[in-house]
Order: C-alpha cells, then sequence, then structure tokens
C-alpha cells in the first residue's frame, strides 16, 4: 500500500514538472520570438521613415532574425510537446480548438520567417548606405509592410490567447482564426497606410535638407 502510495506520487510530481518544464520552454520561446520580432518591425518602422540602414544597424537586423528563429523553434518543440502530452494524461484537451488555432498562427509565423529570410534579408542588406525604401517599387514596399505587419499579428495574437483561459473549449477555431484575420486585415490596412503619409514627409524632408544650404550667409572676412 505504501509503495503503491510513493510510486503513485513520483509519477504525478514527474507528469507536474513535464507540464510545468514545457510552460516554461514554451513562454521562453514567445518571449524571444515577441520581443525580438517587435524590436525588428520598429526597425523596419524606423527605416521606412527616414535614417540610412548602416552595416551596424543590418548586423542588428540579421542578429534579431536569428532569435525570433529560435523562439520559433521553441514554439513548435513546446507545442508538439503540449499534445503529446495532452495525447498520454489529459486527451480531452485536444479537443480545445484554441490550441489548434495557435498551432495554425504559428505556422503562419513560421511561413512568414522564411519569406523574411529569403527576401527581407537580403534586399535589406542590398540597402546598406541608404534608406531602407530607396529605390523600391510600390509593390515591393508593400511587402516589406505586409511581412512586418504579418510578424507583429501573429506573435501578440497567441499571447493573447494564451491569457484568455476563458476561450478554452468555448469559441471555436475558426471564429478564433476570423478574429485573427480581421486583425491582420486592420494592421496591414495600418501599414499601408504609411505609403501615403510617409513619401510626403521624405520630400519636405528633403526638400528642406537642400534649402538649409542655400539660406547660410557667406562669412564676412
Amino acid at each position: 500500500m505504501g509503495l503503491t502510495f510513493l510510486i503513485n506520487t513520483l509519477s504525478l510530481d514527474l507528469v507536474i514538472g513535464l507540464k510545468t518544464g514545457l510552460r516554461i520552454l514554451h513562454f521562453i520561446g514567445l518571449a524571444l520570438g515577441l520581443g525580438a520580432a517587435t524590436v525588428l518591425d520598429l526597425m523596419i518602422l524606423r527605416f521606412f521613415i527616414k535614417g540610412k540602414v548602416s552595416p551596424e544597424h543590418f548586423a542588428v537586423f540579421h542578429f534579431g532574425s536569428k532569435i525570433v528563429n529560435w523562439g520559433l523553434i521553441l514554439l513548435w518543440v513546446t507545442g508538439f510537446g503540449f499534445l503529446a502530452y495532452y495525447g498520454f494524461f489529459e486527451p480531452i484537451k485536444l479537443g480545445n480548438e484554441k490550441v489548434w488555432a495557435k498551432m495554425t498562427i504559428v505556422a503562419i509565423l513560421t511561413i512568414n520567417g522564411a519569406f523574411i529570410h529569403a527576401v527581407i534579408l537580403p534586399k535589406v542588406k542590398a540597402q546598406i548606405g541608404s534608406s531602407l525604401m530607396d529605390g523600391m517599387s510600390t509593390t515591393q514596399r508593400s511587402v516589406f509592410l505586409v511581412s512586418g505587419a504579418v510578424s507583429a499579428t501573429s506573435w501578440y495574437v497567441p499571447l493573447m490567447l494564451g491569457a484568455l483561459p476563458q476561450l478554452n473549449f468555448v469559441v471555436p477555431m475558426t471564429a478564433i482564426l476570423m478574429a485573427y484575420a480581421v486583425l491582420l486585415a486592420a494592421a496591414i490596412a495600418f501599414a499601408h497606410s504609411l505609403l501615403f503619409v510617409v513619401p510626403g514627409s521624405a520630400v519636405r524632408a528633403r526638400s528642406s535638407s537642400r534649402v538649409e544650404p542655400e539660406m547660410e550667409l557667406p562669412a564676412v572676412a
């Protein structure tokens, strides 16, 4: 009787420890990815509005993208870990559609991350010494903005879902993904509004920079 109780207690502690470990790694992955992605989005916004891309800026951008990748890897490892855990110990939770909605959003994040490495990073590197959007067509600028909007939205939505246990077993996956799509569309629309606001500001800034030297008075001997 005592031995059985001891084995059951130890087994329970191991199960609890496994779940706690998965949670910790999951939060670390989310923190790494969310923090680094936010910094990268802000950098893109800064270079979109003004400022030239320097080699140091690109190095930070490249390093930040690696941190985002590690965050994604941890999310996938812990995500599959949770699925295995639920399958063995809490199979009822596999019916929680919020879990599958989060997995879908992380898949979108992963695709966007691959796109950033294949397209965005090489373009940022090519712009070293000039403003990020110099020489780009409207379509190319739009691609940058859409990628940034997908990144920002797709990192913050899983955070919000994790903070809302009230949605467990209540809201269907389709409803969550529809709400995500609405937020993503709003983020993309807001990002594209910069295409109409920023160019005018940039022109005024360049005009001012050209006028100022002409207004300087010559030195009196």
